[in-house]
């Protein structure tokens, strides 16, 4: 968990302005000269700014720190779903500055499950397996604990072929999925590839009945997603469930989440 900054080292006021320049080039909401890709990098550097000065992973919605984190860059609106996941620290300034810059920028599965691990207060791995139970990761990958949580959680635990594909894309599928374990699977189990322990399961389910399960649920429990017209034609997209994940739309659905108070498996107790 990072670290608070205390009152005591709170800056000037000319230090909280340079600071606050610093963050907004940070993330983007002042623009830059330097070109940026439009594919998100698997596993993004640190951030350019030292956001653990003004940021943790746990904490309400009237934290001082998570509070002064959003007026930063957006004064006194509300966070958008890109800065509450990065005023949470749930994604990687250098992230968020490539999915404010590209509307079409999509997430892979291996970046969903590394916000999902830090919702849930990144928690030690217990036993962490010294050899990887997935030829596509390395155990010396920063996300390998996290693809292991994933397992143990019953969130995922990879593909049917045996790998864990961090890379591939993500859909509207699978974060469907994705969050509705990670609530619990209210109105059922899946059955996952079992990778080290017994899984949570209570039933068999046909994949494509669990799918119609999981989107049935994300879809009253957390809405529908925003209407954007992406390509300029006047109207709103229409997104196939099953095409890549747009990087917005994730934050979207992570914040909706989060707003509902839903806790991720796993999720240290909070005193």
């Amino acid at each position: 968990m990072l670290p608070v900054i205390s009152r005591a080292l709170t800056p000037t006021t000319r230090a909280r302005r340079t600071f606050a320049l610093a963050l907004a080039l940070a993330l983007g909401a002042v623009p830059v000269t330097s070109a940026v890709s439009a594919q998100p990098a698997a596993h993004a550097a640190e951030p350019a700014v030292n956001l653990q000065l003004v940021i943790k992973t746990e904490q309400p919605k009237d934290d001082p720190s998570y509070v002064e984190c959003v007026a930063n860059f957006l004064g006194t609106m509300s966070a958008t779903p890109g800065v509450w996941a990065v005023c949470h620290g749930y994604l990687d300034s250098e992230e968020y500055t490539v999915t404010r810059r590209h509307s079409t920028a999509t997430v892979t599965r291996g970046q969903l499950v590394r916000m999902l691990y830090r919702m849930a207060g990144s928690p030690t791995v217990k036993n962490l397996p010294k050899t990887s139970p997935y030829k596509d990761v390395a155990t010396t990958d920063p996300d390998y604990p996290a693809y292991i949580w994933a397992a143990d959680a019953g969130i995922t635990s990879g593909w049917d072929d045996g790998l864990f594909h961090p890379d591939e894309y993500a859909t509207r599928h699978t974060i469907a999925a994705f969050l509705y374990r990670a609530a619990g699977s209210p109105d059922g189990a899946a059955r996952l590839r079992q990778i080290r322990r017994p899984q949570r399961a209570k039933k068999v389910v046909k994949k494509a009945e669990q799918f119609k399960t999981e989107n049935r649920w994300a879809a009253r429990t957390l809405g529908a997603y925003p209407e954007v017209d992406r390509d300029g034609d006047g109207a709103a997209d229409v997104v196939d469930p099953a095409s890549p994940l747009y990087f917005s739309d994730a934050l979207y659905m992570l914040k909706a989440y989060g707003d509902k108070g839903l806790k991720v498996v796993g999720t240290p107790a909070v005193d």
